[in-house]
C-alpha cells in the first residue's frame, strides 16, 4: 500500500541504451526479492534511444555499424506497455528528433514520460527536478538552433545542454527532493570514494584533477536547489557520494531501507566550518574548490577543507601555467599548417595529423559495448588528456560570455573499420576543447590571425552587453543540508544498473495537493515550474543559427514575474483541477516496419507532436515548435546544414521529402531523392 510516510518506493536506472525488457524484467525480480508488491516509479538517467522507427535511428549519435533498433518500438507501438510508471531525462545517445517533439516533457509511450531539456514534476509527496543533455561549454550559451533536417555537427551538438533551460531550473526558489541528470554535477568524484573510482575507470583522475570530469550545469542546480537525492548515468559506472551544503558537517546515522550505506549520514551542525557563508552564496559560475567528504570527525572534516583550500591554489597557478603552454602549442600548429597550405598539402588528413602531432590525440570516448577493462581490449575509458582542459565556463547568471579557444573538432576523422569499439562521445565529459573566461592570459591562446584561418564554427561569438547580475543567495524555503548522490551503470556492464530504495519528502507538508488514482500517485506538473515556464516561454528560439539567447534579466526582474504568474497558474489551473498531466499520448510518427533497414533509412520529416501543442495551449504560450506543412516541406527540400569542416557529411538521403503528414500506423516517411553517402562518422 502506497504511504507518503513509509516512502515512495523508486527503482533508479542507470543508462537505459534501449534495453527495457531486460531492465523491466530485472526491476521485477529485485522488486519481489524486496517484498514489494509493486514499483511505484522509475527513473531512467538517460541514454534512453526512444527509437520509434528506422528513420529515428538516423536522428542518433551512434556510428552506423552500431546502431540497432533496441525494444522501445515495442512499446511506442502498442505491442507492449511498461508495467512500471517510468520517468527519464534525455542523454547523448538519444532519437534526438523524437525528443526534440517533447522538449516541455510529454509521453513517449504510453506510461514513459520523458522529463524535457529541463523540468520539475511532482508524484506524490516528491519534487522531481531534471536536466537533459550532457555539459559542453562552447555550445551552452546557443541557442536550440538544431531542427530537422539535421547537419553532422547537429547530431552532436543537439543534446548539448543550453543555459536558458538552466537558467529556468534556477529561478526555483522552494525545496526539490530529487534532482535527475544524464551528466554528473561536476566535482562529485570528491565526495565519495574517487580512489575507487580512479582504479574503475582510467583518465578520471586526470580529468577530475583538471577540474573537467562532469557537468558545470549540473553542479549549480544541485548547489542552488539542494535536492536529498541526485541520481545520473553517462559515465558507466556505479558511484554513490555525499554532498553536505551550506559547510555543514556530517555524522553516521543507520541506513534507511535499501539506501546505499554510503548514504547512512546527516547533517551535523556542530560541525559547520567557516565556508558556510561562501558556499550559500552559491559560487555560480566559480570554478569549484570542493572539498571531499570525510568519514571521521568533523575535525578531520575541517582539515580536509583547509588542506583543499590550498591545492586549489596550487590549481589556479597551474592553469595560469598550462595557458601558456597551450598558447604556445597553437602558435606550432599554426605554423605546420601554414607548411602544409605552402606545399598544396593542406588536406583534411595532414592537418589532422599535424593537430595530433602537436596536441597529442585525446581518445575520450566511451563504447556502447561491453568489453572488459582487462581483456586487453580499449575499454572506451578517457585517457589523459595532454592538453589543458579548461572547461569552466560560468554558468550562472552572467551572460556576457564568449568563447575564448577551441580544437580540431570541427573536422572529425571517421571511425577505423577495424574498431571493436564505437567511438561515440567522450565519457568524461571534458574534452580537449578549451572554453570558457577563467584566465585572461588564456583568452589570448588563439590569435585573431589563426582564428580567420579555421573553419567558420571556430568564429568567436559576439560578446552581449548585458552584465553579469548580482548572484544571490540560495532561498530561504531550500532547507536540505545534504544531497545524496547516486550513478548507475549501463546493462550488460561490470556495476549494478538498477537500485532500488524508498525515498521521502524533505518537507512533510505538501505545498500541493497531492494526486492519486487506483494504481497510485499520479504525475502532476508543479505550480512554480509552470510559472516560471510562462515567464521564459517567448525566449525560446527554435532552428535559427544566427540567433541571440536573450540576455539574463536578473533575478529580482524573474522573481517578480513568477510570482505574478504563479497567480496565474493558481486561478487558471490548479482551483480548476488541471494540475495531473494528462493521459494524452497519440502516435507522431510511423510504427516500425522491420523491412526498412537501418543503414539505408533518411531522417524524417518534422512531425508535430500533440502533447506539445496541448501543453502550450493549457499555459497559454506560443507553440514555436508549430509548423505549417509548407515550412516543413521547405527545410526538408533545402536540406540540412554542411558540416563545419565542409565535408564527412555522413548519413543518407536527408534531402529527401518526406511524404507522411499525419499521425498514426501509415509509412509517413519517404527515402527522398539524394542518398548522399558519406565518410560519417
Amino acid at each position: 500500500m502506497l504511504s507518503e510516510v513509509e516512502g515512495v518506493r523508486v527503482a533508479a536506472v542507470g543508462c537505459a541504451h534501449g534495453s527495457f525488457d531486460e531492465i523491466y524484467e530485472l526491476l521485477r525480480v529485485k522488486a519481489e526479492a524486496k517484498g514489494w508488491d509493486n514499483v511505484d516509479l522509475v527513473i531512467i538517467g538517460g541514454d534512453f534511444q526512444a527509437l520509434r522507427n528506422a528513420s529515428d535511428a538516423a536522428c542518433i549519435s551512434v556510428p552506423a555499424k552500431w546502431k540497432s533498433m533496441g525494444d522501445f518500438h515495442k512499446y511506442y507501438g502498442g505491442e507492449k506497455v511498461a508495467p512500471y510508471l517510468t520517468i527519464f531525462c534525455g542523454g547523448n545517445h538519444e532519437a534526438s528528433n523524437y525528443l526534440f517533439e517533447l522538449y516541455y516533457g510529454g509521453w513517449v509511450a504510453p506510461n514513459i514520460y520523458y522529463l524535457g531539456a529541463a523540468n520539475l514534476v511532482r508524484f506524490g509527496p516528491l519534487r522531481i527536478s531534471a536536466m537533459s543533455g550532457i555539459w559542453k561549454g562552447y555550445d551552452y550559451r546557443k541557442p536550440h538552433f538544431e531542427r530537422l533536417p539535421y547537419g553532422a555537427d547537429d547530431l552532436h551538438s543537439i543534446y548539448h545542454v543550453r543555459e536558458l533551460d538552466v537558467r529556468k531550473l534556477l529561478q526555483v526558489r522552494t525545496q526539490v527532493d530529487v534532482g535527475l541528470s544524464h551528466d554528473w554535477p561536476r566535482g562529485i568524484e570528491n565526495f565519495g570514494n574517487s580512489r575507487e573510482l580512479f582504479r574503475k575507470k582510467r583518465g578520471f583522475k586526470e580529468d577530475s584533477e583538471h577540474g573537467s570530469l562532469g557537468s558545470s550545469a549540473a553542479r549549480d542546480v544541485m548547489d542552488r536547489l539542494r535536492p536529498a537525492y541526485w541520481f545520473a548515468a553517462h559515465l558507466h559506472v556505479k558511484f554513490t557520494a555525499v554532498v553536505p551544503h551550506d559547510g555543514v558537517g556530517v555524522k553516521r546515522v543507520d541506513a534507511p531501507e535499501g539506501q546505499p550505506s554510503e548514504w547512512a549520514v546527516e547533517a551535523d551542525m556542530s560541525a559547520k566550518t567557516t565556508t558556510s557563508e561562501s558556499s550559500k552564496a552559491g559560487s555560480v559560475g566559480a570554478p569549484r574548490n570542493i572539498p571531499p567528504i570525510l568519514s571521521g570527525t568533523s575535525e578531520d572534516f575541517q582539515k580536509g577543507v583547509a588542506a583543499w583550500n590550498t591545492f586549489a591554489a596550487e590549481t589556479q597557478d597551474i592553469e595560469r601555467r598550462e595557458a601558456v603552454k597551450t598558447r604556445q602549442l597553437y602558435k606550432e600548429f599554426q605554423h605546420k599548417r601554414e607548411e602544409l597550405r605552402e606545399q598544396g598539402m593542406a588536406t583534411y588528413e595532414n592537418e589532422r595529423a599535424a593537430y595530433d602531432g602537436v596536441f597529442s590525440k585525446n581518445s575520450d570516448e566511451i563504447s556502447l559495448g561491453s568489453v572488459s577493462e582487462s581483456d586487453g581490449q580499449a575499454s572506451g575509458n578517457p585517457s589523459p588528456a595532454k592538453a589543458a582542459k579548461m572547461d569552466n565556463v560560468p554558468v550562472g547568471i552572467s551572460n556576457d560570455w564568449s568563447e575564448n579557444s577551441s580544437n580540431w573538432d570541427a573536422l572529425k576523422a571517421p571511425a577505423s573499420p577495424g574498431d571493436r569499439n564505437p567511438p561515440v562521445e567522450p565519457e568524461s565529459t571534458s574534452d580537449t576543447r578549451s572554453h570558457g573566461a577563467v584566465d585572461t592570459e588564456r583568452g589570448q591562446a588563439v590569435t585573431e590571425d589563426l582564428r580567420s584561418k579555421l573553419p567558420a564554427s571556430f568564429a568567436r561569438p559576439a560578446p552581449q552587453a548585458q552584465k553579469p547580475a548580482q548572484e544571490k543567495p540560495v532561498p530561504e524555503a531550500v532547507s536540505n543540508k545534504v544531497t545524496r548522490f547516486l550513478a548507475l551503470d549501463k546493462p550488460h556492464n561490470r556495476d549494478d544498473v538498477v537500485h532500488l530504495m524508498k525515498l521521502k519528502a524533505v518537507d512533510e507538508a505538501p505545498s500541493q495537493n497531492i494526486s492519486k488514482s487506483s494504481g497510485g500517485f499520479r504525475l502532476q506538473y508543479d505550480k512554480e515550474w509552470l510559472a516560471i515556464t510562462r515567464v521564459f516561454a517567448a525566449d525560446l528560439v527554435l532552428g535559427d543559427r544566427s540567433a541571440q539567447v536573450p540576455p539574463h534579466k536578473g533575478e529580482d526582474s524573474y522573481r517578480a514575474r513568477i510570482v505574478e504568474e504563479e497567480k496565474w497558474v493558481e486561478e487558471h489551473l490548479e482551483k480548476r483541477g488541471l494540475m495531473d498531466i494528462p493521459l494524452n499520448f497519440q502516435l507522431s510518427a510511423p510504427k516500425y516496419d522491420p523491412a526498412e533497414s537501418l543503414a539505408e533509412a533518411p531522417q524524417p520529416r518534422e512531425y508535430p507532436n500533440n502533447q506539445t501543442a496541448d501543453f502550450c495551449s493549457l499555459l497559454d504560450i506560443p507553440n514555436a515548435f508549430a509548423l505549417t506543412e509548407e515550412e516543413i516541406e521547405a527545410r526538408m527540400n533545402a536540406g540540412p546544414p554542411p558540416a563545419s569542416g565542409g565535408s564527412f557529411q555522413g548519413g543518407h538521403g536527408n534531402r529527401g521529402r518526406g511524404r507522411g503528414r499525419g499521425r498514426g500506423n501509415g509509412r509517413g516517411y519517404g527515402r527522398g531523392n539524394g542518398r548522399g553517402r558519406g565518410r560519417g562518422f
